[in-house]
């Protein structure tokens, strides 16, 4: 036998299983989604809930309990929608929310963008950097029995990675957190 036909009949069934493994690992975790999009709209204001799922990996835990900050940006944009019509943009936010492991004072401090909070453990870490209730400062005033919108999406913003790690630890560009649009209903008051 050849060698180039051996390389042939060993190369072409491992290139498919890796394929085939690449395919089932993807799979296999679950993307991260933007989930339960409401609130209301009130004057020139919008107050939105909405919550992250699948947004921290197993490996992205175990970063952050060993001190690693992990940081995600999040957009907000509210629209007037008209039925049968262009809908009309009302305001749009743009926030950071980051999280870290102090292991000197065993707490995680979580920054919402007001401040920082310390949390006594991971879970905690974890709802805060999930779960959300933002206020939207509108352009224009609002109209009771109207119907507004709000869309969201979410990424990884940085993984906090001193200069020398990120050349050793190649493996935070490869946590692919990112959202796609979501959005809800806002009630009009």
């Amino acid at each position: 036998m050849s060698g180039e036909a051996f390389l042939r009949r060993i190369a072409v069934p491992f290139i498919l299983l890796i394929v085939h493994l690449a395919v089932n690992v993807s799979a296999a975790s679950p993307k991260p989604e933007i989930v339960g999009i409401h609130g209301q709209v009130r004057g020139r204001e919008a107050r939105v809930l909405f919550a992250m799922q699948n947004a921290f990996t197993p490996e992205m835990v175990e970063a952050l309990k060993s001190g690693i900050e992990i940081s995600f940006k999040t957009v907000v944009r509210v629209e007037r929608v008209y039925k049968g019509w262009f809908n009309v943009s009302m305001g749009e936010l743009q926030f950071s929310r980051s999280v870290r492991y102090d292991a000197l004072s065993r707490v995680y401090r979580l920054n919402r963008g007001g401040g920082e909070e310390l949390l006594p453990d991971v879970h905690s870490a974890l709802a805060g950097m999930t779960q959300y209730e933002i206020v939207v400062p509108l352009t224009l005033d609002t109209e009771p029995g109207k119907t507004y919108r709000a869309h969201v999406r979410s990424r990884l913003d940085k993984v906090g990675l001193s200069e020398p790690l990120k050349s050793i630890f190649f493996f935070s560009s490869l946590w692919d957190v990112e959202t796609e649009w979501a959005r809800g209903y806002l009630t009009a008051s």
